[in-house]
């Protein structure tokens, strides 16, 4: 499915995009350097990542996402009781990827891919549980030392998330 940002959400994660990178700088910490590929410099990666939380907060009717001076914990968002962390790639299909098992905190993973031709439309791929992600991933080198790798065609459907956050609310109300 794809999905295409309003343009004040587009125009808000370039801004926060942007002042993420400026925090960062301005505490003294070193932002991570632009892809080994040079395919995107750090504030287009954290301009990327916003759009695809504002997606994600327009689907799930959450509130939108925020700044954090210094870390999110690898926290999005909450969906209930799940605890969501919003991955995007600069390529449409891109997969659904981890530096570590330590990166992974949160309960699910959500990945969107950016579209080809619009800045502004994404590919939401799916979801899928810090278990079964590393049960199923496997470890690859981009050039800047070995990821955990899960493709976006073995994602969950997002539909499944949704299921599990209704299922699990239904039951607290009853």
């Amino acid at each position: 499915m794809f999905f295409t940002l309003t343009a004040k959400d587009n125009h808000d994660a370039e801004l926060m995009g942007a002042d993420t990178v400026k925090l960062c700088e301005l505490q003294g910490i070193r932002p991570r350097l632009a892809d080994a590929k040079g395919l995107a410099s750090r504030t287009e990666n954290n301009i990327r990542g916003f759009k695809a939380e504002f997606l994600f907060a327009r689907l799930f009717d959450l509130p939108p996402p925020v700044v954090n001076v210094l870390s999110d914990g690898q926290i999005d968002f909450w969906l209930g009781e799940y605890s969501i962390d919003v991955k995007c790639s600069c390529r449409e299909d891109g997969p659904l990827i981890f530096d570590s098992p330590d990166k992974f905190t949160a309960n699910i993973a959500v990945a969107y891919g950016q579209s080809k031709g619009d800045p502004r439309t994404f590919k939401l791929h799916g979801c899928m549980s810090r278990k079964t992600f590393f049960e199923k991933a496997y470890k690859h080198d981009f050039g800047y030392g070995e990821r955990y790798v899960v493709d976006a065609d073995q994602l969950d459907p997002i539909e499944k998330l949704w299921r599990l956050h209704i299922q699990k609310h239904m039951a607290v109300a009853s």
